[in-house]
């Protein structure tokens, strides 16, 4: 469960981000409206803590957070909501997983004197067998006169003629063309959505392990520089993202996701806004 130090931390992140208030000026007793934010902006505050967090706070909870504690508070109470509810679902997937089977007995070692003595008689017929046939070919041998017949030595070698090897045609293996490497890829779900209406940017970043950190990033108008929008996400499931944003500011604005470790970054989505 997180202490109430690290929630207002990352509160006050968000606050500087969302509305550029000064991050001395968030202190517990603070009033969020005084710090700049409004009914669009303190929902969007609120959801973001709640994701920092693993929890998605109600639009009671939210509406409910008046001072910088209210805010803190929401986050506390339903992270422990949260852990009451999961321990006993806990406790039964423990309750339900069968005993482990009792270790089976070692073979008994008849089944290993029998094989012995089978073994022990097939050799024996095999002695007897190999025996009659040896006599029996001596005395074939024998009354057909075929030891006295010359054979040449073993170790005269007969003379063959040496074949000539026919001249292969070589050939030039094709020239294979590198694979480029996949790039990262984005989508958004809709390109023009009402001042605070979710709107979600997916996409990939192939090759990436998971867990790595994604940065959300704006950019407004054609000479403007880009800028972190207070949206970080994860590679998960083999390379993917998908994050849900909203904002209040109108007009076009455009998107991409950059991945904080490797540098790379995806296309860029264009969303209206309005």
């Amino acid at each position: 469960m997180p202490s109430s130090s690290s929630v207002q931390e990352q509160l006050t992140d968000i606050l500087v981000r969302v509305v550029s208030c000064p991050a001395d000026a968030v202190v517990p007793t603070a009033v969020l409206a005084e710090l700049g934010t409004d009914s669009l902006t303190i929902v969007e505050v609120g959801e973001e803590l709640g994701r920092r967090f693993g929890v998605r706070l109600s639009d009671a909870a939210i509406d409910s957070m008046v001072t910088v504690q209210d805010a803190v508070d929401a986050v506390l109470a339903e992270t422990r909501r949260r852990a009451e509810e999961s321990a006993p679902a806990a406790a039964a997937v423990a309750a339900s997983r069968p005993a482990a089977p009792a270790a089976a007995r070692p073979a008994a070692p008849v089944r290993r004197r029998r094989k012995s003595s089978f073994a022990a008689i097939f050799v024996f017929f095999g002695l007897v067998i190999g025996g009659v046939l040896g006599l029996g070919g001596a005395a074939l041998v024998s009354a057909t006169g075929i030891g006295d017949v010359d054979l040449p030595a073993i170790g005269a070698s007969p003379t063959t003629a040496t074949p000539t090897a026919e001249p292969t045609e070589e050939t030039t293996p094709a020239p294979t063309s590198p694979t480029e490497d996949p790039k990262p890829t984005i989508n958004t779900s809709s390109e023009r959505v009402s001042p605070g209406e979710r709107f979600l940017l997916s996409g990939a970043f192939p090759g990436s392990p998971d867990g790595q950190p994604l940065q959300v990033e704006v950019k407004d108008g054609p000479g403007a520089g880009w800028d972190d929008f207070p949206i970080q996400t994860t590679v998960r499931d083999g390379g993917i993202f998908r994050t849900e944003l909203y904002t209040s500011r109108t007009g076009e604005r455009q998107f991409r996701v950059t991945n904080t470790t490797t540098g790379e970054s995806t296309p860029t989505v264009k969303v209206t806004i309005g």
